[in-house]
């Protein structure tokens, strides 16, 4: 049997994979490291994963709101596009925070932080 190498960064993929116990005739085309997370449904990783996914960009791009600092609670922080033209997708909605990490990475780029007050009285003029 030949060594498997991962297609992205080119590291031996490990021999023995773990698997669901479903048999399939696809083999694994990345290493742990490069895969997608794709956490299970069953036992709630899905949500642990999606904030941990926030938490990581929100320190990134400051770690509060870009107005008035706030920085108690992260659900209360929200990406703000700066420049709405150049906007693909809304990162904190219908799962789009679990996306590929580049993509959602490249996305938060042209974000600021705002709290949901500071975001609220910004699209409504105040």
């Amino acid at each position: 049997m030949t060594s498997k190498f991962c297609k992205i960064c080119g590291n031996k993929i490990p021999r023995h994979i773990p698997s669901s116990g479903r048999k399939t005739k696809r083999t694994r085309q990345r290493c742990y490291n490069c895969a997608p997370v794709r956490p299970s449904k069953r036992n709630g990783d899905h949500k642990s994963e999606r904030r941990r996914r926030k938490e990581k960009l929100v320190k990134m791009l400051g770690g509060k709101c870009s107005d008035c600092g706030y920085n108690k609670s992260i659900t209360a922080l929200s990406f703000h596009h700066i420049e709405p033209k150049e906007k693909c997708f809304d990162i904190s909605s219908n799962g789009n925070l679990m996306q590929e990490w580049e993509i959602v990475l490249d996305e938060a780029m042209k974000c600021k932080i705002l709290c949901l007050n500071c975001h609220a009285e910004l699209h409504n003029g105040h």
